[in-house]
């Protein structure tokens, strides 16, 4: 059996899709109404900043690289989360997220890039549904559940690099 996949790529093009595959995440819970914008929006910033701080430590000691990574994927997690929380929702899904950041920062007022649009699904979608991600993710399973100590250091360096890119 052969599934389309859905490309994320047509929320930047057309706005109805997105606003109908916003309200599909709503009908469905996994994008919800949040009433504690302000204190999740900064715990979530906060928790992105904590991330960010680990890794460059962890760079700084030139080790610890699979915990670079696992830090990467949870600085763009956690930003993308204080992002939509401060439309005042709460997302469980990272397809969902993407959706809401487009619908709100890409389509509405413009204050995210196509290409900032396009960093955040690198590293929020899910396996099936972009290669980076998949990538991304693979790493951070694998450096969190992973027992290897020869984890590679260029990979921790791709996910640093793209962290000061955004």
């Amino acid at each position: 059996m052969n599934l389309k996949k859905f490309d994320w790529q047509n929320w930047l093009e057309d706005e109805n899709l997105n606003e109908n595959s916003f309200r599909f995440y709503l009908r469905k819970e996994v994008i919800s109404s949040e009433k504690e914008t302000v204190f999740l929006s900064v715990s979530h910033l906060k928790k992105a900043e904590n991330n960010l701080a680990f890794v460059n430590f962890l760079n700084d000691q030139k080790k610890f690289y699979d915990w670079i990574i696992v830090g990467c994927y949870y600085i763009i997690y956690h930003s993308a989360l204080a992002l939509i929380t401060k439309k005042g929702f709460s997302s469980k899904n990272h397809l969902a997220t993407l959706c809401a950041l487009i619908k709100f920062y890409y389509l509405k007022d413009k204050s995210l890039t196509k290409e900032q649009i396009e960093l955040v699904s690198k590293s929020s979608l899910e396996k099936e549904e972009i290669s980076y991600f998949a990538y991304a993710k693979e790493k951070r399973e694998t450096a969190s559940y992973g027992i290897s100590q020869d984890f590679n250091k260029k990979e921790a360096e791709d996910c640093l690099e793209i962290q000061f890119n955004f």
